[in-house]
């Protein structure tokens, strides 16, 4: 049994969950505010906590006070404010991990707790985690990538950014190698000039990729392979959002494409020679799913990998689904089903630009039919940007 914390004010929502609540499956506790909420942690085992932004800036800060403390715990807002709740975003991702408007019903609420602690049991399993503790090779964002997503939530200067990139030698570095690249030909040593060249979704993708990339367990082809996969996923993917779906994906998820296959980067590095030995497998027997086999070799696959340390960075719930159902795109306890199957549509192309076929390249085609298109019709729609992938 689960016991879950709401922090609010209304009482009225909060009559409205206590109508509802099922006692068979939650311990159901109410805050007012901090101090009331110290009381309840101090005296019980709290696995989820609810807080009503209402009043952003005092609530804002309590979500901050919870992850300081209580880091463990899931944190999920709700919002009045409906702008901005594209995919369940919390619009600061350092606080908490998913975010929902306060408009939707008590069953539609309690239908995302159930999917939201399916995708905790997951990335929490303790084999999975007696596995990646033993591991030498484990990649880790920085904290500028977290000061920075909330500095740009916030609307701070490219001034304010360009202080806090300066702070790190290796990312300032990267950021002006490619603003002076042929392509954006900045010719300057400024980093505030590079930023404002390259953009802010680009300076954020660059700290992500060393984090991830920067692996010292990681052979150079492989890593330079798996960057062009990862880096046209994204490509593809946002272009998807923007020609297929009719819509801008948001900046708090723009990175997506380039960590949802994270799990494949952190097994290649730790595991070389069971990677090599999965690789050849499925190469001899092309009926054999990859990550049924890495799971068969290994005791998990890169998806599975993936959630874990996604969520161990503290990343969002629709960032760590991405990772966690990328070949699954189907599932039914999936939260984001779009973001998930045009990620699964993006992997599985994404491929096919980089003319590789050793990796699981399965695309499940029953995805298309949620964007109302065919797949013949995405393929025709793909050789018109193959080339500028």
């Amino acid at each position: 049994m689960n016991n879950i914390l709401l922090i609010s004010q209304d009482q009225e929502y909060i009559k409205a969950i206590e109508r509802k609540i099922s006692p068979s499956l939650y311990v159901f506790n109410h805050a007012d505010g901090w101090e009331n909420a110290l009381k309840i942690f101090d005296t019980q085992p709290i696995y989820l906590v609810i807080v009503d932004l209402s009043n952003e800036l005092d609530d804002q800060k309590l979500l901050n006070q919870i992850r300081e403390a209580y880091p463990n715990i899931i944190r999920i807002s709700i919002s009045d404010i409906q702008a901005g709740q594209e995919h369940f975003m919390p619009r600061k991702i350092s606080n908490s991990r998913i975010q929902c408007h306060k408009g939707i019903s008590v069953d539609e609420l309690f239908a995302l707790l159930e999917k939201v602690i399916e995708i905790d049991a997951n990335v929490k399993d303790k084999k999975l985690v007696n596995l990646m503790s033993s591991m030498k090779h484990l990649p880790t964002v920085p904290q500028v990538y977290y000061q920075m997503s909330n500095m740009i939530t916030n609307n701070a200067s490219v001034e304010e950014i360009a202080n806090k990139l300066e702070e790190d030698p290796s990312i300032t570095s990267n950021i002006l190698k490619l603003a002076n690249t042929a392509f954006y030909n900045a010719k300057t040593a400024s980093i505030r000039q590079a930023i404002m060249y390259i953009g802010l979704i680009n300076v954020k993708n660059i700290i992500l990729s060393n984090a991830v990339f920067g692996n010292d367990g990681l052979d150079p082809k492989t890593r330079e392979l798996h960057w062009e996969h990862v880096k046209i996923t994204n490509k593809l993917l946002i272009r998807f959002y923007q020609d297929i779906i009719g819509k801008k994906l948001s900046n708090n998820i723009s990175s997506v494409g380039l960590l949802h296959d994270i799990g494949s980067v952190v097994l290649m590095s730790n595991f070389p020679k069971e990677f090599e030995a999965i690789v050849k497998t499925v190469k001899e027997n092309s009926a054999l799913k990859f990550h049924d086999v890495e799971r068969e070799v290994i005791g998990f696959n890169h998806a599975s990998i993936g959630g874990y340390l996604l969520d161990l960075w503290g990343l969002p719930y629709p960032v760590i689904e991405a990772a966690l159902y990328h070949h699954e795109p189907m599932n039914p306890k999936i939260i984001n089903h779009e973001l998930v199957k045009a990620v699964h549509i993006a992997n599985h192309y994404a491929w096919k630009v980089v003319h590789y076929k050793k990796y699981d390249n399965v695309i499940d085609t029953a995805v298309f039919e949620a964007f109302d298109i065919t797949q013949e019709q995405f393929e025709k729609y793909f050789s018109t940007i193959r080339e500028k992938l």
